[in-house]
């Protein structure tokens, strides 16, 4: 790494070499799921995993399976279209059970740590280099709730 890489270049680079750069996929598409689909697909489909290019999707019932084999090619488009930088190969649709969806990560249960004004001024300070605004509100998030709760430790 370079003294003057950029935050992004870095993280990027990290996310490759330790493996978290599927994870982070699959997240983005979990958290997005609506808009790349449509709320009328995504109240019958969840994606759950990214291996080997192939994206795995939950589907509730036989019959959305069925439609969604007719839909697929649309379906790659649109995600192809709206996260350019993830290539997939296939689709694969499984009957199952809907995992919750993640639209409202950020008010859910990890919250419960009671952030200090300082942890939050702080973890602001450390991400104001990042450009992505999703990407720099999430680590700011964290960081401000690991300096608080390491605050709780001592």
């Amino acid at each position: 790494m370079h003294a003057f890489s950029s935050s992004r270049s870095v993280i990027r680079e990290i996310s490759h070499s330790h493996g978290f750069a599927t994870r982070l996929w699959e997240y983005r598409l979990q958290k997005q799921w609506k808009a790349l689909v449509g709320e009328v697909v995504a109240a019958h489909t969840r994606p759950t995993r990214i291996k080997f290019r192939k994206l795995h999707v939950a589907v509730d019932n036989s019959v959305w399976l069925h439609q969604l084999l007719y839909l697929k090619a649309t379906l790659m488009e649109n995600i192809q279209a709206q996260m350019g930088e993830l290539q997939l190969e296939d689709i694969i649709f499984r009957i199952g059970e809907l995992p919750e969806s993640r639209e409202d990560d950020a008010d859910g249960p990890a919250e419960q740590v009671a952030v200090s004004p300082a942890a939050r001024k702080t973890a602001h300070e450390y991400t104001r280099s990042v450009n992505d605004d999703e990407l720099r509100d999430s680590l700011t998030r964290v960081i401000a709730r690991a300096l608080s709760s390491g605050q709780d430790s001592k």
